[in-house]
């Protein structure tokens, strides 16, 4: 249990940092010219043309002691929000082949999903974290912050 609870943290930690060292590392990019889609750039994210897939729908589970929930359309564009009962995150993301791009540009390994179940692989700074995520289309297993930030209600 406490192994989980140090991955959670480390994971949440890595996430806030990440996020502020992707916006210093954008400009950085920028100022030195064309960069990868593996360093993709938060503007980079609107010109992915993601994979279509052949189902729609949520899925959910626990990260940690976070839950986390992932949303996506036929067209493979979606959201991601996980939120640690302190704050919620939400991404705007995009499946091009089997890697979801987030719009803040981290990238998620997919390493399963189909109707029934969606399994998601993040390293961020070497460390990883992998969601294990199971459907949930009526939202039941999510947050109150996150299903706001997923429907907008």
């Amino acid at each position: 249990m406490w192994e989980n609870v140090r991955n959670y943290f480390i994971f949440i930690g890595l996430a806030m940092v990440a996020k502020n060292i992707l916006l210093a590392g954008s400009l950085a990019f920028v100022l030195v010219g064309c960069t990868s889609i593996t360093t993709m750039t938060p503007a980079q994210f609107s010109q992915l043309s993601p994979t279509q897939i052949p189902f729609s729908g949520s899925w959910s589970g626990e990260a940690g002691a976070s839950m986390a929930v992932l949303k996506l359309n036929r067209q493979g564009s979606g959201m991601l929000c996980m939120d640690d009962r302190k704050e919620a995150m939400s991404y705007k993301v995009k499946l091009v082949d089997n890697v979801l791009y987030s719009d803040q540009g981290i990238k998620f390994n997919v390493k399963a999903l189909n109707p029934s179940h969606a399994k998601i692989h993040v390293s961020l700074l070497g460390i990883g974290a992998t969601l294990d995520l199971n459907k949930d289309d009526s939202l039941n297993n999510v947050t109150p912050r996150c299903k706001q930030l997923l429907t907008g209600v």
